[in-house]
């Protein structure tokens, strides 16, 4: 499906784009400046394990009973890291066309990395963890803030994430009424296990996810994704290749997302070209048409 990118061969074509995307209004740092792992931990106090504004990483009682989740669990932030970077949505791309985006910015990977590797070393059973992010993406048209929100626990090895929201579009104000939104009206909720929130965003499902079946309906829950750490963490290794280990993972990562936006980019040409093929068609047709017109008496 996805594939990890080398680093020979694509690092120019990942510096023009991000260049390109810089000069165009901000790099991909820019707007989504990440926090050093230090300044997050330092902000990892009691059950709140991170918070800026809006956004925050809590650890929570669990919303239904039920098999006691495997907390506390031993995993390093880069482990976190690896797992939540393989997560894709698929979403709209250009005029017309969809493409698989990463669910999570830079920024967003950083303090979510850190924070629940953190947070799995101290969370109990009958706990979970909330998080409320906000990033900057990729919208239709230019660079978007995105708020995706879940619930995490890890059960049977496997890491769960229930979402709230998938790259909601965030605002301050109501595009209609231009008044300020009241977050205690319209707060940014993460996800149950109770019911399924139904995002309108799906998740891409790569080796190693799945979506939970719910085992009361028989049917796949579609906010409620399992990812087999081991399975993940290996599949990442074997795409990762031998020639990139001195490569830093902030590197590859903008590598790859260079690499799917030009993908991306060369889907929307291809559209538009068939979309201007159809089109010299039918404007042959129409001239066709007024020739014979012209013609009759």
């Amino acid at each position: 499906m996805r594939q990890f990118v080398k680093y020979s061969g694509v690092i120019a074509v990942s510096l023009l784009l991000t260049g390109g995307l810089t000069g165009c209004g901000g790099g991909l740092f820019e707007r989504d400046k990440p926090q050093t792992d230090l300044e997050i931990l330092q902000s990892q106090e009691g059950r709140t394990l991170w918070e800026s504004k809006l956004q925050y990483v809590r650890i929570v009682d669990r919303d239904i009973a039920g098999i006691a989740n495997e907390h506390p669990t031993a995993i390093s932030a880069e482990e976190m890291r690896i797992v939540l970077q393989s997560i894709y949505v698929i979403e709209r791309s250009g005029i017309i066309g969809k493409a698989e985006n990463p669910i999570f910015s830079p920024g967003e990977l950083q303090v979510l990395s850190t924070a629940l590797a953190n947070g799995f070393n101290q969370v109990q059973p009958n706990e979970d963890i909330n998080f409320v992010t906000i990033g900057s993406h990729k919208g239709i048209i230019s660079k978007e803030q995105k708020t995706t929100t879940g619930r995490v626990f890890i059960s049977g090895g496997r890491l769960n994430i229930v979402f709230g929201l998938i790259h909601e579009i965030y605002r301050d104000k109501d595009p209609i009424t231009q008044q300020p939104i009241d977050r205690r009206l319209h707060p940014l909720v993460p996800g149950t296990r109770k019911f399924d929130s139904k995002p309108p965003i799906r998740i891409a499902l790569d080796k190693g996810q799945s979506n939970y079946l719910d085992a009361e309906t028989g049917k796949e829950r579609t906010d409620w994704l399992i990812l087999d750490i081991a399975t993940v963490l290996k599949t990442a290794a074997e795409r990762k290749g031998d020639d990139i280990g001195a490569v830093s993972p902030e590197l590859l990562e903008d590598v790859a997302r260079s690499k799917q936006e030009t993908g991306n980019l060369r889907h929307d040409v291809s559209n538009i070209k068939e979309i201007l093929f159809e089109l010299s068609d039918e404007i042959e047709r129409l001239k066709q048409q007024i020739e014979v017109l012209k013609s009759k008496p």
